[in-house]
């Protein structure tokens, strides 16, 4: 136990206000003294005085062991009883170290291979097909290729959403024909999407309390109004009164998934027709926990009860009728009614009506998220950094207008970048406005000493393959036979095939991309590379903050080009067509043709005797 052993302490993983707080807030009331820990960046310091202590753990990222060793510190410092996540990238991480977290302490979600099925979407509403539960079509997509080959299969209007939790999310987007989508994908560089037939009606969640194949509690709310005015997050619901029929096909479906412990069942309720679709499933504890809390249900308490072998006292009924709402939610509505573009399928509201509504929606009687009297600071908190952001978006407006493509373009690079990275990036990118960029080679490892070249992109789908195939046919020629040449993406999925251009420019050029399959860069791969070439300043960045251990062989390989590009950016041609991917194996060819010439001088020098 921490700090006193008499107290029984709760990790919260994840400092998502609305459900990190509310599970502490449960907790309080029994005594229970509750931590909070988290490892994003964009999730803020929580002061409460429900909170004991909070954390700030290191960022996760793929193939990397700093946040894992921080956790597993953590927990052994301060001997937590029970550990819970706040969020699907919480989830998703807690199942990726249960097996070093499970001798530490009580882990409050299921077995990895559980989690991953609520996690993937996709296996969700697979399962919920089986179950004969009804579900909207949906396909994920991993790339334009993908897109086309299942561009005949799409229902128009098609919602685009991320393809699984936990990874790089985004609000859901719209897109009415064909067109649309692939304007939106090619604007945006995700992952993975998931495409999903827009399903009319309005969001009913059920949440449920699952322990040992049965449903300990269960609580139903609807939604009245959403954030932004889109579609995305509850920030106006009402109670209900259960229905049998969800609830049934709820229990059902958390059975099939084997799922224990606290869910929201998600569905869509068309009021015309009474027809529901089930959209996802939460496995944790979901944004507005707080609402079936003050309506009677309180399960973080009734979960930490069952996972210490207490039998929870659940009431037979709660409040049905009673309204609960997240104020700064509420202002984002209003903000997504007055600028221009709707961006959905629905009418824009009024904003006259929306206005005249928010009279009654506004209501102190009405639950409030995060208020609370003798713990007001949380709510101060979260409204104040609304607002900020706010500010923040209209500066950005005005500065897209004053601003070219270009620098829209960097702007947009930092904003997406880890904040760590964001500093580097200016500097180089300042240093190149001014002139200010290295011109020599000097400053690297000796070529005599290069016995391995790793090559990086972004998503080791094009530049970096390329760069790698170019480079082991020049030593070939060459007859240097003693350099390993690899190459990888900061962001790649690993076994992704090369990008369609790049594969039919690769065949023009005699060295084929077709065997080719993307892995991303790890920690062993740096170590075990003596020249690292990035492409472009966003890569180096990110290269040289994730990676420090790297500093002094990773460079831009540009610096092996002539005249004006030299120590410039090599621009990722997957946004253009085929005649930007050949010029930019044009210039590929020539760093690649000088990088080879000096890996063999070097080799050649090493092999003239001294004279005497």
């Amino acid at each position: 136990m921490s700090e006193n052993s008499q107290i029984p302490t709760v990790l919260v993983l994840g400092a998502s206000p609305r459900i990190s707080l509310s599970i502490a807030r449960s907790l309080q009331r029994r005594n229970i003294r509750v931590e909070v820990a988290t490892f994003q960046p964009e999730e803020p310091n929580l002061h409460s005085g429900a909170v004991g202590q909070f954390h700030r753990l290191p960022g996760r990222q793929k193939n990397d062991e700093g946040l894992r060793k921080a956790l597993i510190a953590l927990l052994r410092e301060k001997q937590f009883d029970l550990i819970l996540p706040a969020g699907d990238p919480a989830l998703a991480a807690i199942a990726e170290y249960y097996d070093d977290l499970t001798p530490l302490v009580r882990v409050g979600t299921p077995v990895p291979s559980v989690v991953e099925r609520v996690l993937n979407k996709s296996l969700t509403l697979e399962t919920a097909q089986q179950c004969g539960i009804q579900v909207p079509f949906t396909c994920t997509v991993n790339s334009q290729d993908e897109l086309e080959s299942a561009a005949s299969r799409l229902p128009f209007p098609i919602v685009v959403k991320p393809g699984k939790k936990g990874a790089a999310a985004f609000r859901a987007l719209y897109a009415k024909n064909l067109l649309e989508l692939r304007t939106l994908l090619k604007r945006n560089k995700w992952e993975s999407v998931l495409l999903q037939e827009f399903c009319p009606g309005v969001g009913v969640g059920v949440e449920i309390l699952m322990h040992e194949g049965r449903c300990v509690a269960q609580f139903q709310h609807r939604r009245l109004k959403e954030a932004p005015v889109t579609g995305g997050v509850a920030i106006l619901a009402i109670a209900e009164e259960s229905d049998p029929a969800l609830l049934q096909n709820s229990v059902t479906l958390l059975r099939a998934l084997q799922w224990e412990g606290p869910a929201m069942v998600e569905y869509r309720v068309d009021p015309k027709t009474g027809k529901s679709v089930l959209m996802e499933v939460n496995g944790r504890f979901w944004g507005s926990v707080s609402f079936p809390i003050s309506a009677g249900i309180d399960f973080p308490l009734y979960y930490w009860q069952l996972l210490h072998g207490e039998i929870p006292s659940v009431p037979n009924g709660y409040q049905a009728g009673k309204r609960w709402r997240w104020t700064p939610g509420y202002i984002d509505r209003i903000y997504s009614v007055i600028s221009r573009s709707s961006g959905s399928l629905y009418a824009k509201p009024s904003l006259t009506r929306e206005l005249f509504s928010s009279v009654g929606d506004l209501s102190p009687f009405i639950k409030e998220a995060l208020w609370s009297w003798s713990d007001p600071v949380p709510f101060f908190a979260e409204l104040g950094r609304m607002l900020w952001g706010f500010v923040g978006t209209f500066f950005k407006a005005g500065m897209r207008k004053l601003a070219s493509r270009k620098v829209q373009s960097y702007v947009g690079i930092y904003a997406r970048l880890e904040p760590q990275a964001r500093s580097r990036y200016v500097e180089f990118r300042m240093k190149a406005v001014f002139g200010m960029t290295r011109n020599g080679h000097g400053s690297g490892p000796p070529a005599e000493n290069v016995r391995s070249v790793l090559f990086v992109c972004y998503g080791n789908l094009m530049r970096s393959p390329m760069a790698e195939a170019m480079l082991r046919h020049e030593l070939l020629k060459l007859g240097v036979g003693d350099v390993s040449v690899r190459s990888a993406g900061v962001h790649a999925v690993r076994g992704r095939q090369a990008h369609m251009w790049a594969q039919a420019v690769s065949r023009e050029l005699g060295m084929p991309l077709d065997a080719h399959r993307a892995q991303p860069t790890t920690s062993n791969l740096i170590a075990s590379s003596d020249l690292i070439l990035a492409m472009d300043y966003e890569n180096l960045a990110e290269l040289e903050t994730r990676y420090p251990e790297g500093r002094g062989r990773i460079f831009l390989l540009s610096r092996y080009a002539d005249g004006p590009l030299c120590n410039r950016e090599i621009p990722d041609p997957y946004f253009g067509d085929i005649e930007t991917t050949r010029r930019c194996y044009a210039v590929l060819g020539g760093c690649i043709e000088k990088l080879a010439q000096e890996l063999n001088l070097s080799r050649s020098r090493k092999e003239v005797p001294l004279a005497h």
